[in-house]
């Protein structure tokens, strides 16, 4: 049976930052975002959650590859075909994909679309190539050029900076989130994503199985879609007094919660009229990729 919706008293705060460029220390970057909004009345407090797009580390770190000096090979064109055509009109269909992603997929760009998968196959998998959109966290939405961002190579290690430099700098004990837009589902009894790896309780590395497992559970009413995924949690140990659905759904929250709400690269190109994103026209769209959750009862969990 699917779960009764959840009427959590939690709220999401979107922090507007610039746009993080390549090798730039995000950290930085972070901090005098939430000192200027804390100027204007903010109330951050311990024990809150601060919630970061993997996006943001990605490009800090430069974690790009550009897919036009990949060489396509024949599994990049079995992933071509069977996404654009098993996934188009067949497995799409039946596991009730949206419409707008179907039609994306029957009308794929062939040469793009070979050196993408080429690029996942190379950097994460087959299994995770077999995907028909998002394919192992390799992204291409608020990226520049012909690049692809890979996952962050240590999200830990990044909330860790971000932590202690919250702690240093404001003197504040909050939970750190890294989150990714690409969904965790459940099935039954347990969460499972189509990432390469994610929080403590989420089963991954399963690739395309994750998410077909996903769809499963929602078409047969035992579980479905819960949203974006945490990739790595750490500072305030109130985090471990959540439920998974809890931080399931701040996870969630922060990532709807952001602004604009633009998560395809179609989006993008269509309201550019280019098929390539440069850093000009990134430095132009409003980001941001923090969020401050705040739990009207945390008390409740202190």
């Amino acid at each position: 049976m699917k779960d009764e919706p959840i009427n959590y008293n939690i709220k999401a705060i979107p922090i507007k930052t610039r746009y993080i460029r390549r090798n730039e220390d995000f950290v930085p970057v972070v901090i005098n975002s939430l000192k200027r909004e804390m100027k204007k009345g903010l109330n951050i407090e311990n024990g809150d959650f601060i919630v970061l797009s993997e996006k943001v580390i990605s490009t800090s770190e430069n974690n790009f590859v550009d897919e036009k000096h990949a060489k396509p090979k024949f599994w990049a064109y079995f992933c071509y075909y069977w996404s654009k055509y098993v996934w188009g009109y067949v497995l799409g269909p039946l596991l009730k994909t949206r419409k707008d992603r179907i039609k994306n997929l029957r009308k794929m760009p062939k040469k793009e679309t070979l050196r993408h998968k080429q690029v996942v196959i190379d950097n994460v998998g087959l299994i995770y190539a077999l995907k028909p959109a998002s394919e192992g966290g390799v992204d291409l939405t608020n990226v520049p050029g012909t690049y692809a961002a890979l996952l962050p190579k240590n999200p830990k290690k990044s909330a860790e900076r971000l932590y202690c430099a919250i702690k240093d700098e404001l003197n504040l004990d909050v939970a750190i989130i890294i989150i990714d837009t690409d969904a965790t589902y459940k099935f039954f009894k347990w969460h499972i994503t189509a990432l390469p790896y994610a929080i403590n309780g989420i089963i991954s590395k399963v690739g395309v199985l994750g998410y077909i497992i996903g769809k499963l559970g929602g078409l047969l009413n035992m579980g479905g879609l819960c949203g974006a995924t945490p990739l790595s949690i750490v500072g305030h140990k109130i985090y471990e007094k959540y439920s998974m659905d809890e931080l399931l759904y701040i996870a969630n929250l922060a990532d709807t919660s952001q602004v604009p709400f633009t998560k395809s690269i179609h989006d993008i190109m269509k309201k550019y009229n280019t098929f390539e994103i440069t850093e000009d026209v990134l430095s132009e769209l409003e980001h941001t990729p923090v969020v401050l959750i705040k739990d009207l009862k945390k008390e409740r969990k202190l």
